[in-house]
């Protein structure tokens, strides 16, 4: 059983805080690392898409599903099938071809001189479609909590919109080939800008989902949640 965690309302604050730290390392580890899988991919073509996309979707859903797990873990009997829902969640948008690859290759499509807001409009779709699958991934765990849950699916896709936009441009400032110590830098650092955008917006959504659980809990178990 976990601690007891007091449940006051100075701790919505707190849970968002939270929330973003977490996400926000979990997006630069995830990022540094699909950056570089991704060149894997532009180095040997597509031989081994296959095994590549199968190791990014685990690796970048566990990072991200884990993180978020330390979080949620205090508030959500149900977590502990959070990294699950999460790594499936990524996969199936891996699979789809919502990759970092993707995003990339519209990044080399703008020397081409096509319009860049259409290449944006394209990316904040691809996005959406990301956000969507995820969020709704992990909406069959939040259903359980709230039933107003579906909102969280919403958010999810306004963030990661925004998020692979970052991505967008984060690609665009090196792209110089092969993953030296600079290309590593600007990963982590894009991670970092689309974790800190993603997770502000989820959180939102994150504590308004969890306050009537928490005003429950805390009501009935006099301020404290198991």
């Amino acid at each position: 059983m976990h601690k007891h965690y007091r449940l006051k309302e100075n701790n919505s604050l707190k849970l968002w805080e939270r929330w973003v730290i977490a996400n926000t390392i979990a997006q630069s580890m995830g990022w540094f690392l699909a950056a570089h899988l991704s060149q894997t991919i532009d180095k040997f073509g597509n031989q081994n898409t296959y095994q590549v996309l199968l190791l990014l979707g685990i690796s970048e859903g566990f990072l991200l599903g884990f993180a978020q797990w330390l979080v949620l873990r205090r508030y959500i009997r149900q977590a502990s099938y959070w990294i699950f829902f999460t790594i499936a969640g990524v996969l199936i948008s891996w699979f789809m071809g919502l990759t970092v690859s993707a995003v990339i290759g519209l990044v080399y499509a703008a020397n081409l001189h096509q319009k860049i807001t259409t290449l944006i409009e394209e990316v904040a779709l691809l996005g959406a479609a990301v956000g969507t699958v995820i969020g709704y991934a992990q909406w069959l765990i939040f259903q359980t909590v709230n039933k107003q849950a579906i909102w969280w699916v919403c958010a999810n896709a306004v963030a990661w919109s925004l998020g692979l936009v970052i991505a967008f441009i984060g690609a665009g400032i090196d792209k110089t080939l092969g993953f030296n110590i600079h290309a590593s830098l600007i990963a982590v650092a894009t991670g970092a800008v689309m974790g800190i955008v993603i997770s502000s917006i989820t959180g939102i959504v994150l504590v308004w989902l969890l306050k009537p659980r928490l005003r429950h809990h805390s009501k009935n178990h006099g301020g404290a949640l198991c």
